[in-house]
């Protein structure tokens, strides 16, 4: 199997490993569908967490499919789609008694730390019965990624921890993945005043997207001031330290208010000073803990219910063939505006690992047939589509489906200006090679309506394909796009294309933030200075 393997301070690659083996009776082997990457990763490769060694496979989060289970466990069997636990407990030593789960005798933190992780096709989970969640039907899992850790995090560490209460003040000194986390939680609790801070202005205009009341900038002198103003002098009942340096720790200790809390949340690999001399009498509290995910029950029905949705926390999605990019788009998140990236493995939607193996020497992959690639795909509005592809009787059911299309919404580049589609063009679009050309349908209604249609030609020698993709009016806004664009890519890249390119109108803001979601860059396009090049590569040489 692939896998993502720490190799010492500032060392990583993507490795084959064999795949893990079922060592105790409460076991589970666990096959990753997505995963992520936490900044708690890049704390390890930077050296800050000496308990994990080199030759470790990373990744504490996930959700996937139970391939095989222990003796002992009575929860899952295979087959089960899970969510994955950042913290393992056995749930019956001493500190899993108290709720302690990150403090288990035989578990807590140690997924991609003490035991190889989550970044990986498989990953061996201990405790499986009290470590892993079944998933509901009909969730959205790249949502529940999130669940793995940031958002327990950021409720338990920073938003209970920092005992936030309505009309209080808070203050997040970082807005990062788990800064906006906690952003998100403390809502629960109804703030008065939840002020984000960061050096980003990106992230800053994210966290006013989430909810916050106020941005402070910090890359001045003068954060501690600026909020001091926003609170009338006072300072914040609740500061809650989303980074893990000393600067920002200090900068909790002078925003916080006499009687607040600073909930530390960051994960510190060097020592930050505690100003006594200045605190001594402010009757504080300050709060250290590693997740416990005694939350994670309450948030899966939180999210499954809308009252939250942490899938605006995903800006940009990668394959597992593709980590290694992933954690340099992550780790460079000031010029790249990354959030949290997802890692789709080849189970995601059940290819086999071969083709997608096949697909990674960037040669064109004849074996991967059009049709192999029919599945149903769920919206993030909770729409089931059917994706196939074309066949040569659908034309008289997109001759319907162009009825339903404003001219406006054409963006087939391969029709241009056109305002009605001829029967030539409906022909063109059913008489498909397979090989060089394709056509991927969206239906509902058991099949019987198609409400969009993507359409990818490629050049001959595969190094570049180009993509065109069309939904009809009364199902736009639905998903439908997102969905069907992230088929066709994958599609794409298990044939062994090169790069994914589409030509936008730069007026279509819509369509460029959906394609930018997914990974691709916009560009000037050279010959004509009112359209946009959208550019995604899959295949280095």
């Amino acid at each position: 199997m692939k896998a993502l393997v720490y190799g010492g301070p500032g060392k990583k690659s993507l490795e084959e490993r064999p795949v893990p083996e079922i060592v105790a009776p409460t076991d589970a082997l666990v096959k990753v569908t997505r995963t992520t990457i936490c900044g708690t990763d890049l704390h390890i490769l930077k050296g800050d967490v000496p308990s994990c060694t080199p030759g470790r496979i990373l990744g504490h989060e996930g959700v996937g499919v139970v391939e095989e289970t222990g003796a002992g466990v009575t929860e899952f069997k295979k087959g089960d789609r899970v969510l994955i636990s950042c913290i393992s407990s056995c749930g019956k030593c001493e500190h899993c008694r108290k709720g302690m789960y990150s403090h288990c005798s035989t578990g807590g933190w140690i997924l991609g730390n003490t035991i190889d992780g989550t970044q990986a096709e498989f990953v061996r989970i201990p405790h499986a019965d009290t470590s892993l969640y079944h998933i509901p039907d009909g969730a959205d899992e790249e949502a529940l990624v999130m669940l793995s850790d940031i958002l327990p995090t950021g409720f338990e560490c920073g938003v209970l921890n920092g005992r936030v209460q309505p009309g209080s003040t808070v203050a997040v000194v970082g807005s990062g993945p788990i800064g906006l986390a906690a952003l998100l939680t403390a809502q629960f609790y109804s703030p008065s005043q939840i002020i984000m801070i960061d050096l980003d202005q990106n992230r800053l205009e994210v966290a006013r997207r989430f909810g916050a009341t106020a941005t402070v900038n910090g890359s001045g002198d003068d954060a501690a001031d600026q909020v001091l103003a926003l609170t009338g002098g006072r300072g914040v009942d609740t500061a809650i330290e989303a980074v893990g340096i000393p600067a920002t720790f200090e900068l909790c200790e002078d925003i916080v208010a006499p009687g607040g809390v600073i909930a530390n949340v960051g994960v510190h690999g060097v020592k930050a000073d505690l100003h006594l001399e200045k605190l001594w009498s402010h009757n504080l509290g300050i709060t250290t803990r590693l997740v416990d995910t005694v939350s994670t029950p309450m948030l899966l029905k939180t999210v499954q219910s809308g009252k939250i949705d942490p899938k605006k926390l995903i800006t940009h999605r990668f394959a597992l063939d593709r980590i290694v990019d992933a954690y340099e788009t992550f780790g460079s998140a000031a010029s790249t505006h990354a959030l949290k990236v997802i890692i789709e493995t080849p189970a995601a939607n059940g290819h086999a690992t071969r083709s997608v193996g096949q697909a990674t020497t960037g040669k064109p992959d004849s074996t991967v047939a059009a049709d192999k690639w029919s599945c149903d795909l769920v919206t993030r509005s909770g729409l089931v589509l059917h994706v196939r592809p074309v066949r040569a009787d659908d034309e008289e059911a997109l001759s319907d489906f162009f009825t339903h299309v404003t001219p406006r919404d054409l963006r087939f580049r391969f029709l241009g200006g056109v305002r009605e589609v001829s029967h030539e063009r409906l022909v063109a679009m059913t008489d498909v090679d397979h090989r060089l050309t394709e056509n991927f349908l969206a239906c509902v209604d058991g099949g019987e309506t198609i409400v969009a249609t993507a359409m990818l030609a490629c050049e001959p020698t595969f190094e570049k394909g180009e993509v065109a993709i069309s939904v009809r009016s009364d199902y736009k806004h639905k998903g439908v796009a997102w969905e069907l664009l992230r088929h066709l890519a994958r599609y794409a890249e298990a044939r062994g294309l090169k790069a994914l390119e589409a030509i936008e109108s730069r007026e279509n803001h819509e369509a460029i933030e959906l394609e930018r979601e997914q990974g691709f860059v916009a560009e000037y396009y050279p010959d004509d200075p009112t359209l946009v090049l959208i550019r995604k590569e899959f295949h280095r040489n």
